[in-house]
């Protein structure tokens, strides 16, 4: 039950409740801005190549740069870090799925600890007295958000980047209807001088230039889109299915944060026993259920893109051992699904004769 109320308190009391139960919770940071205009914003969405489904999608944060759109007796927005960087993740696992869906905090399913942390949250504020916005959980710009409330900085990856975790974190933000003390911003981009490695490193050149990305191209936009995918790219998109973590892995300001991980997860050392990319091709509902659900039920929907990313991901194998699994799934798997399989049998095939 909870003690305190609206009511009951002055601004810098109820502040300190609230950032105080976001900490007890298990967030790593926790930090307070305004519910003004996010000056720019649009301007900068509108600049750049390959956003188009984010501007046309009114439960998107461009029409959230003005969070008052979104809520209109917003006064402040709480913002909170979830760390997700402590935790070795295995080598099967991490080749195929980004690390932030196998820290299971990115759009946390409601039964899920992550799904009952926010609930939790959430409920609590409005015990306070506190009408909190729910209509939709990412319907504002996180990343501007969490930085003008001083709990991230920026990347030239495009990522936030807490102290704590690196860009190992999700940020989750709450709109409410109290006025509180609003922190220091940190609208900085605190990179070494001169590094250019994530712009280097990403595959599909999804990052034209530190800072700026052409969302479109990104290996997830690929990833979860029914959109064909062009040759160019299958390639490119290696092993993964589901994210890509390469402009993190090799960023100087994650290597201190990944050297340190410590952590082994049960349930994923479990999960990497059983992940297997033909199984993921071959898609059976009590395989999804128990293997691809508990990590990937972000974005994707339609289960034939898992089939899709799994057959561009064992040609790029170019192992020969699954070739029957493909001309099996040439069988089974739906039509959207085929190009892919005969690409993938054409790929190792290839490869194959390349080495005889």
């Amino acid at each position: 039950m909870t003690v305190f109320s609206v009511q009951g308190c002055n601004k810098t009391e109820l502040t300190r409740i609230i950032k105080d139960k976001a900490l007890e919770l298990g967030y790593v940071d926790v930090g307070i801005t305004s519910a003004e205009p996010f000056e720019g914003y649009r301007e900068e969405m509108e600049s750049r190549p390959g956003y188009e489904r984010w501007l046309t999608n009114p439960l998107g944060p461009y029409n959230g740069a003005d969070p008052k759109a979104v809520m209109s007796s917003a006064q402040s927005i709480i913002c909170v870090v979830y760390d997700f960087s402590k935790t070795v993740y295995p080598e099967k696992l991490a080749q195929s799925v980004g690390r932030v869906y196998l820290g299971r905090g990115y759009v946390p399913k409601p039964e899920s600890l992550n799904g009952f942390r926010r609930a939790t949250f959430v409920s609590f504020l409005k015990d306070l007295g506190i009408q909190v916005d729910e209509s939709a959980p990412y319907r504002i710009p996180d990343r501007y958000a969490g930085a003008r409330a001083g709990v991230v900085t920026y990347g030239a990856n495009n990522l936030a980047y807490s102290k704590e975790c690196g860009s190992l974190l999700v940020l989750l933000t709450f709109l409410v209807d109290v006025e509180l003390e609003y922190d220091e911003p940190t609208l900085e981009r605190p990179c070494p001088p001169d590094c250019n490695k994530c712009v280097e490193v990403c595959p599909t050149g999804a990052l034209y230039e530190p800072g700026k990305l052409f969302a479109a191209n990104c290996i997830l936009a690929l990833q979860i889109s029914p959109k064909p995918i062009e040759e160019t790219h299958r390639e490119k998109m290696g092993l993964c299915i589901h994210g890509c973590d390469r402009c993190q892995e090799v960023c100087p300001r994650n290597k201190p944060i990944l050297t340190k991980a410590a952590y082994a997860d049960p349930f994923l050392e479990r999960l990497a026993n059983e992940f297997d990319l033909e199984k993921i091709l071959l898609l059976e509902d009590a395989y999804y259920e128990s293997v691809v659900y508990p990590i990937m039920y972000n974005y994707i929907r339609d289960l034939w893109l898992f089939q899709r990313n799994a057959a561009i991901a064992l040609g790029n194998t170019k192992d020969p051992s699954h070739l029957p699994a493909l001309i099996r799934a040439k069988e089974i798997c739906p039509p959207e699904v085929q190009e892919y399989i005969d690409w993938a049998i054409k790929r190792i095939s290839d490869h194959q004769a390349s080495e005889d």
